[in-house]
């Protein structure tokens, strides 16, 4: 198919109930003026690419605080979330994903949106700064970098004051890093305690290198320093407590005083499970050599490799699929955010580490399988679908089968219909066809040869910049010559 018979498919599968900046009526010109388009020959990979474009400019809103981006889609002001309905959890997933359009610069409005605290900013963690830092460097926006070095700085004191302790980690709440109910974070009685998680810590790292990276940016030398001895500390600090010889565990202790001395070795043992989110630290390049044999666990069908994709928790846990009669749990359901995390830690791991876990077939066959989420079956008829959270075992969103069930969701029963927190652009653009985010010239390094003959991307922007770029095996496909040829437009 062409992407015009594609974006013709989705809006005649669609049920438009909420329309923001861009409706489906003039969802193709938007999107062939500005998105990039993949052709290659696997249909369900290349379909999955058209609809992610399809559904991400549904969530454009036009406000009086400029350009802004939705979560869900629902008419009702959601209880959770900040002005305008923004939700602060998908923002990095956001800026991963918008930064491949052509008009990107319109979402530093989005960016300064949450840089002066508007829209719950601190409600959720997530690594802002490094998102942020990385759409800039994309988009070639360094100046917005340094315009704005200040208001970085500060959104990184705000977590330092309120989430810091005295053991040199973060303390976070299962429910704060959008991770509700999990094995590690809920315990039997259904309490959620403070403890110490991946995700918050990985961020604090993540953007004190972010930071560092930025201060370099207008040479001042000793804030750089600063910074880059901030992420060194919280990477031994991680290292040290987090990581159990085998695994990078959540802990929350028995001692809730998080500031004192605390054995770091005992976990309570209904909640010392290895969980997907286990994996983030090598999504920042966190850990050193010699951590990767975990990464077999995302092939091994008893721990995370499940029918329908990644599941969040190990399902040999005795714990796995606990409080099930809830709809949106952690305790071993497959998400497309914890699977868009889990795929960017696969492809930093092939980029920057030295091991022999991981190879280009795996990421593939793990892009392939999240691309296969990508469906529901809808009035008896099989449509493009992206939702919240899936069942591991069968091809069933879990909240829409509960409101089917007679479930009352908040926001109506469409909350999750085009869910906007998760990526799959950036893992396709960066992962399969492998350009180099890194690097001020287009840079293109396939990671799917052996396995695709071909690819295209047309329209492809890149630092300001638009190209066609071909991937060719042998010359034949587009008699261009072979291997990688870069057009620009």
């Amino acid at each position: 198919m062409n992407y015009s018979e594609y974006f013709e498919k989705f809006n005649k599968n669609d049920n438009e109930e909420v329309v923001q900046f861009i409706s489906n009526q003039n969802a193709e010109r938007f999107l062939t003026e500005n998105a990039p388009r993949l052709y290659c020959p696997d249909e369900v990979v290349e379909e999955t690419f058209a609809f992610r474009t399809w559904t991400m400019r549904k969530h454009i809103m036009d406000t009086e605080d400029g350009f802004l981006l939705s979560e869900f889609l629902t008419k009702t002001h959601l209880s959770w979330a900040g002005k305008h309905n923004t939700i602060n959890a998908a923002l990095t997933h956001h800026l991963n994903e918008f930064r491949w359009l052509k008009n990107s610069d319109a979402f530093l409005d989005y960016i300064s949106f949450f840089l002066t605290g508007e829209g719950s900013a601190y409600a959720y963690h997530t690594p802002a700064l490094t998102a942020m830092y990385n759409f800039c460097i994309l988009t070639a926006n360094e100046g917005f970098l340094i315009d704005n070095a200040s208001a970085f700085e500060k959104y990184f004191s705000e977590w330092e004051k309120k989430h810091l302790t005295d053991n040199g980690l973060y303390w976070s709440i299962d429910d704060r890093e959008g991770t509700e109910f999990t094995i590690s974070g809920t315990m039997p009685d259904m309490s959620r305690p403070k403890g110490f998680r991946l995700l918050l810590n990985s961020c604090m790292y993540a953007d004190a290198l972010s930071l560092s990276k930025i201060f370099a940016l207008i040479e001042d030398k000793e804030k750089e320093k600063l910074y880059s001895k901030k992420a060194s500390y919280i990477k031994s600090q991680v290292d040290e407590k987090m990581w159990d010889g085998e695994f990078y565990k959540a802990i929350h202790p028995y001692n809730q005083d998080l500031d004192r001395q605390i054995d770091f070795t005992h976990i309570p043992e209904e909640c010392n499970v290895r969980e997907l989110m286990g994996y983030i630290p090598w999504a920042f390049n966190l850990p050193s050599d010699g951590k990767s044999d975990c990464f077999s666990l995302l092939k091994d069908p008893t721990v995370f490799n499940a029918t329908t994709g990644f599941t969040t928790a190990d399902t040999s846990h005795p714990r796995f699929l606990f409080y099930q009669e809830k709809a949106c749990t952690w305790n071993g359901n497959v998400w497309p955010y914890a699977t868009s995390y889990a795929i960017n830690a696969v492809i930093e791991l092939l980029n920057n580490y030295v091991q022999d876990t991981i190879t280009e077939k795996d990421l593939y066959a793990f892009i392939k399988k999240y691309a296969e989420m990508h469906y529901s079956i809808e009035d008896g008829e099989k449509i493009n679908f992206i939702d919240e959270v899936m069942r591991p075992f069968e091809y069933i969103w879990n909240v829409r089968e509960a409101v089917k069930n007679g479930y009352n969701l908040t926001g109506g029963p469409n909350r999750g219909r085009d869910y906007n927190h998760s990526t799959f652009i950036d893992l396709v653009l960066r992962g399969l066809c492998g350009i180099d985010v890194n690097n001020t010239e287009l840079t293109v390094n396939p990671k799917i040869q052996g396995i695709w003959k071909w690819f295209k991307i047309e329209n492809l922007t890149f630092r300001k910049s638009s190209y066609n770029v071909y991937y060719d095996e042998d010359g034949t496909a587009f008699n261009k010559g072979k291997g990688v040829i870069i057009e620009k437009i």
